[in-house]
């Protein structure tokens, strides 16, 4: 009997078999379970079903053909006929299915569960889940965790952090590795083939279950990789479990556009048997750390060093798969359930995001600021929003209605996205009150919650994402659409109250005392108690400064920083907060919110304006006396295009053809850091 948590899982394609890693922090077995998965193909001819059946009985890449009965919408219990197919190689799932595909000319067929994750999958059949505390019997895994439980005993995994050192500070390919460090062992030698050869013994050795790089995916790997094969020895380079297994490209780089921006994705460089973690990745769930992706990947059920690099979108998504699968309806690969019809008028009406309102420019004292507490979840669970419940055919005359949109929803039974977010706002409550109780280990619940707050947030985005599985226009529109009402009537009830509304942001109020009946606390509970969706109080300001936008002088919507009665300094849409402001304008504007922040209301804040500039002035010496270190000035911009498809010529435009210059390639959604040496030089190398 094997007992641990399982590290990983992941098909072996040459055995044809599912391998699973067990780990108890002090040894590591493997674990090789046939397994045969298969996909459904749904037609409305059942005669049509059985042609295809009878077409694919006799060819090799296919074991097993069925027609069964099978669940194919969400929110109905009726079965349709389709055709199961069973691959006769964990390989063929998605080749086989495209095989089909195409003899339907790409429209003829439905298919379903063919793009399901196979570790997910598989780990899921098998009763168990990523990180589990398991036993294996030799036969069968024997669980003995609950994946949803608050208090479980977290995984015992060991762990060794590897960095690689080169004669020149920035690490490049066409230098060799002079050193290897992994923990405190340095590996050094002047033959570079020694040193690579070392680090897979040393690895060996250590045998850790993790391991962590800085830039492992960007860099640290694929420098590995490759100054390996300048030696000669890239098939010897096994950084993993897997012998014969040297490190390779799982997903290759790609940038894509989200929410206005461009963003990059590296290659994915991952272990068999061992989990790769790149610290630079690990902030895809922000302070999270290892507790939150443990977290996550337990919950979600996909394996720790995939989970740490898909992001919360995935995640969530997963786990709406899961349930799914759990309530017997099968998963389609390509989603086909289009928009409603809308004219000119509808898409007006429907097509709006949250409520911000325009902020009464100025400094204010004793403010109070109220947050809904997960908003748009909330939204989701409180109204029962779901692809399956908008729209229902069941409820036709149903008394829940979206305001200002009128459409329906369900009123007979609970949808999918509702029965996946309750547990996980259940999940997050829970974390966040023992992040603030002192009987807990603040710090890790502190993480904890982090990781769901995350989910959470991408939550709402994915019901509008046209790839999203579960995803409908109409829910994310009815969504915001609650949003906005809820927040009308929370202005209202603070109005009512004795409070002046200062400002608004989708799921935020800044309020200041009047002439109140109500405590801050008690207005959060009348609040809560009419919308039905938990207000807390964020905190009180001793004084806020509301900021007017640079082009019209109007309230800007999100620009503001204040101090709260603890002494935090809360800033927002400021150059300290945005992320290629250089590190001495951060340090000047910080000085000076340091100097505001000994002022306890409005009129003491205005009085320290003079001491203010006074280190306003004493940073601009600085510059003058030539005082300020080169890294201070480093602006970190994101690249928007390649370079060749920049039309101005901007300091980013100037940047990267120096880059160039050096052979150096930065795609989009990446980042390039430079100086400014002359803004309005002709030459790009005499501008930064």
């Amino acid at each position: 009997m094997w007992n641990g948590n399982i590290l990983d899982t992941y098909p072996d394609h040459q055995k044809n078999v599912m391998v699973t890693w067990i780990a108890d922090g002090k040894k590591t077995r493997k674990i090789e379970d046939s397994y045969h998965p298969s996909f459904f193909v749904y037609h409305p001819s059942n005669d049509e079903l059985f042609h295809l059946a009878a077409q694919l009985y006799d060819l090799p890449e296919i074991s097993v053909v069925n027609i069964t009965q099978k669940k194919l919408q969400l929110g109905s219990e009726k079965t349709s006929m389709v055709l199961e197919v069973t691959p006769r190689y964990l390989s063929g799932i998605r080749s086989v299915a495209s095989m089909i595909d195409s003899w339907g000319k790409y429209h003829t067929y439905q298919f379903f569960n063919v793009d399901v994750r196979l570790s997910s999958r598989y780990l899921e059949d098998r009763g168990v889940f990523c990180n589990a505390q398991v036993s294996w019997d030799g036969r069968q895994f024997l669980l003995e965790d609950e994946q949803w439980t608050i208090d479980y005993q977290p995984p015992r995994f060991s762990s060794a952090s590897l960095q690689v050192k080169q004669h020149q500070q920035t690490l490049s390919f066409h230098q060799p590795i002079i050193s290897i460090q992994l923990d405190d062992v340095i590996i050094e030698d002047d033959n570079e083939a020694e040193v690579l050869q070392a680090l897979v013994v040393l690895l060996k050795e250590k045998d850790p279950d993790l391991l962590y790089t800085e830039h492992g995916d960007t860099v640290v790997f694929p420098l590995l990789h490759h100054r390996a094969h300048v030696c000669g020895i890239g098939k010897e380079l096994v950084l993993g479990r897997e012998p014969e297994t040297p490190v390779h490209e799982v997903k290759p780089a790609s940038s894509y556009f989200s929410y206005g921006r461009i963003l990059f994705r590296p290659a994915f460089y991952t272990l068999k048997g061992r989990a790769h973690l790149d610290k630079k990745h690990l902030f895809s769930y922000g302070h999270s750390r290892l507790d939150g992706l443990i977290d996550i990947s337990r919950c979600a059920n996909i394996p720790l060093q995939l989970v740490s690099r898909l992001g919360p979108g995935t995640a969530i998504s997963q786990v709406q798969v899961n349930v799914a699968r759990r309530k017997g309806v099968l998963i389609p690969w390509k989603k086909n359930l289009p928009e409603t019809w809308k004219n000119a008028f509808d898409l007006l009406v429907s097509d709006r995001g949250g409520l911000i309102l325009e902020p009464q420019v100025g400094v204010y004292d004793h403010v109070v600021e109220l947050d809904f507490s997960s908003l748009y979840p909330s939204i989701m669970y409180q109204f029962n929003i779901s692809p399956e419940t908008m729209l229902c055919d069941c409820c036709p005359h149903s008394t829940l209605r979206v305001p200002q949109l009128g459409y329906h929803i369900c009123q007979r039974q609970q949808g999918l996205l509702p029965e996946v977010l309750k547990p996980v706002l259940e999940r997050r409550f829970c974390y966040k009150a023992r992040m603030k109780n002192k009987q807990y280990d603040t710090d890790r619940y502190e993480a904890l919650q982090q990781a769901w707050k995350w989910i959470l947030l991408v939550c709402f985005g994915y019901t509008g994402y046209k790839n999203a599985r579960f995803g409908r226009i109409e829910c994310h529109e009815s969504i915001t659409a609650f949003s906005r009402e809820l927040l009308l009537r929370a202005i209202q009830i603070s109005e009512k109250a004795g409070y002046q509304v200062l400002h608004g942001i989708v799921d935020s109020l800044w309020v200041k005392p009047q002439h109140p009946s109500l405590s801050p606390a008690r207005l959060c509970r009348r609040i809560a108690d009419a919308t039905g969706v938990r207000m807390d109080v964020e905190g009180r300001y001793k004084w806020i400064v509301f900021l007017p936008s640079k082009q019209t002088g109007v309230g800007a919507l999100n620009r503001y920083y204040g101090t709260f009665d603890t002494g935090e300094i809360k800033v927002r849409g400021v150059e300290v907060r945005q992320h290629h402001t250089p590190g001495f304008i951060r340090e000047v504007q910080t000085a000076m919110l340091e100097v505001f922040a000994q002022a306890d209301d409005a009129d003491e804040m205005k009085a320290l304006i003079p001491k203010a500039i006074q280190e306003l002035k004493r940073f601009a010496l600085k510059i003058i006396h030539e005082e300020v270190h080169q890294s201070s000035l480093v602006f970190t911009m994101s690249v928007s295009r390649d370079v060749e498809d920049y039309r101005v010529n901007t300091l980013v435009k100037a940047a990267l053809l120096q880059l160039q210059d050096m052979e150096v390639m930065r795609r989009p959604g990446q980042v390039v850091r430079y100086v400014v040496i002359d803004e309005h030089a002709e030459e790009e190398k005499n501008r930064v």
